[in-house]
């Protein structure tokens, strides 16, 4: 530890906030780097600036809580307040204090046991984090205070009620006043989607608001989720006047706020109608997944690719009786259902059998049921992972929330184009597959100009080398009669990293379409560009 210590005192090796971490402990623990923003496998206490090893992939935070909570070795508890971290019963101890004897532990989980049976809570509710920042306070409170009723400190439920409210309404009103800063220079994106409660049939309308901070962090925030009147029908001018009813009287934007937003959705006809006066896109993920839809429908596949629809039909069954007997348990694996609404199942559940293909047959012979897995033909089970693996892996890329997507559309739609076209060695039902995949991609994917300046903007790509002739010439264009319009004057920003683990990833899944070596088009652009102008378009 000393090692890295002295490297990072010399510069070879950094240290930077995890701003992709979602656990409460990233508060007090930076991630130690390479110039290049590579991971080095340790990270670093921000209070005592001591070293702990750490790998994302292969341990959790465990440690470093417990170095917060017991070996941390602060000055005082007001550096540890001035760090944003709340005061624990290490603040009062000294670091070598005794560990709780077994005794305790042991009634403290029967009590944890009597909680979550009499109260009917999940047994992780002991390991939520809000959990444990409640019992840590009460510890507290009985290291000051001594010994003292509980029912002394804890609240009454109207008021716990009460203080939600007002805490929701305060933190609504700074995120909107936040979210008002940014929109007064650049767009953002919002979200918005409608759902139905299966019980009592009231339908929602949930919208979430993402930005790029000052400081070029992505957020996604959900502003608000309300009942849509039940009074109304669902129609696109009843849509509409809803958003600008919660926008501007309920959070209290702008009146023009729908103007300054660019929308993602759904392909619902009424959402396309009520947005169609403003800059809408299609949730990509919800477009890959209807043509999986249409594509894999059994009904369309049963005359043409009939060994196809055989091979899901009897999948399908087959996840349904093993969970149904329970030999599902049996299994070294679990085995995935397919979903009626998520086509990606699809993938995850031919995957899920295979992995077990062999343990599933043995089950099955043993009961007499072996039809049940031989309907499922190897060779097309083999085939429609390996086709349908490059969609499964476009779809969890494109739905991410703490990375940009955007420029990611047009990469995604030219590889899973290529990949659809004939190859020569196909069979029947392949070229099939292909060919209706390929058919429905071209139907429902509308790819769009702000798609393609998105990954003009990217840095790696700016060539465009997966687009025609044509269509580079005129997006750089476009580039070019957007940069006119901005004003110039103000110093170059700083440009601020990516993580390196993902973008790494992503550049080499595309990495035909790299840049050549001379950048022709990138330097085509003005130098001057600011980046905070880049994110304008």
């Amino acid at each position: 530890m000393s090692l890295i210590k002295q490297k990072i005192t010399e510069g070879k090796l950094m240290t930077v906030p995890n701003d992709a971490g979602k656990a409460a402990i990233w508060k007090h623990y930076d991630l130690v780097v390479s110039p290049s923003k590579e991971p080095s496998g340790y990270v670093q206490c921000r209070a005592c600036k001591a070293v702990l090893a750490y790998d994302s992939k292969k341990t959790g935070t465990s440690s470093l809580q417990r170095h917060t909570d017991r070996g941390c070795t602060r000055p005082t508890a007001g550096l540890a307040a001035s760090n944003n971290r709340q005061s624990s019963l290490s603040d009062y101890l000294s670091p070598t204090a005794k560990s709780v004897p077994a005794s305790v532990k042991s009634n403290v989980t029967e009590k944890c046991v009597e909680f979550c049976c009499r109260d009917i809570r999940s047994f992780h509710t002991v390991a939520g984090r809000g959990f444990i920042n409640l019992a840590q306070d009460l510890i507290n409170v009985g290291a000051a205070y001594g010994r003292v009723s509980v029912y002394s400190v804890l609240p009454d439920p109207t008021t716990i009620s009460r203080r939600c409210k007002e805490t929701a309404a305060s933190k609504r009103q700074a995120l909107v006043k936040e979210i008002s800063e940014i929109m007064s220079d650049i767009s953002v994106g919002m979200t918005t989607d409608m759902w139905t409660d299966d019980y009592r049939k009231i339908s929602f309308l949930t919208i979430t608001c993402h930005y790029i901070t000052p400081d070029f962090l992505l957020r996604s925030r959900v502003l608000t989720t309300a009942m849509f009147p039940p009074e109304e029908a669902k129609t696109g001018g009843n849509i509409r006047r809803e958003l600008q009813r919660l926008l501007v009287s309920v959070l209290g934007f702008d009146a023009c706020v729908m103007n300054k937003v660019v929308w993602v959705t759904d392909q619902g006809s009424n959402m396309i109608a009520a947005l169609a006066p403003y800059h809408r896109l299609d949730c990509q993920d919800h477009v890959y997944n209807t043509v999986l839809k249409h594509a894999l429908d059994s009904a369309e596949l049963r005359d043409s690719a009939p060994e196809v629809t055989q091979t899901l039909l009897a999948a399908k069954a087959l996840v349904r009786y093993v969970k149904q007997t329970g030999i599902i348990s049996q299994l070294s694996t679990t085995v995935r259902q397919m979903s009626d609404t998520r086509f990606s199942t699809v993938f995850l559940t031919l995957d899920s059998i295979k992995q077990v293909y062999a343990e599933l047959r043995e089950k099955l012979e043993s009961r007499g049921e072996s039809r049940k897995i031989y309907e499922i033909s190897p060779d097309v089970l083999e085939f429609l992972l390996e086709f349908l693996r490059p969609f499964y892996q476009a779809q969890r890329e494109l739905e991410g929330d703490q990375y940009p997507t955007l420029n990611l559309v047009v990469l995604w739609h030219e590889r899973l184009k290529r990949h659809c076209r004939p190859v020569a060695s196909d069979i029947p039902h392949q070229a099939i597959i292909r060919e209706r995949h390929l058919e429905w991609l071209n139907r429902k994917i509308k790819i769009q100009t702000l798609h393609k300046i998105a990954i003009f903007l990217w840095p790696k790509f700016c060539q465009l080398r997966m687009l025609s002739l044509p269509d580079r010439e005129d997006i750089q264009q476009e580039a070019r009669r957007r940069i006119a319009s901005f004003t110039t004057g103000n110093e170059p920003a700083e440009r601020v990293a990516e993580p390196a683990t993902k973008r790494s990833k992503i550049v080499a899944e595309f990495e035909e379409w790299l840049n050549h070596n001379s950048s022709k088009i990138c330097n085509s652009l003005p130098q001057t560009t600011r980046v905070s102008q880049w994110t304008k378009l």
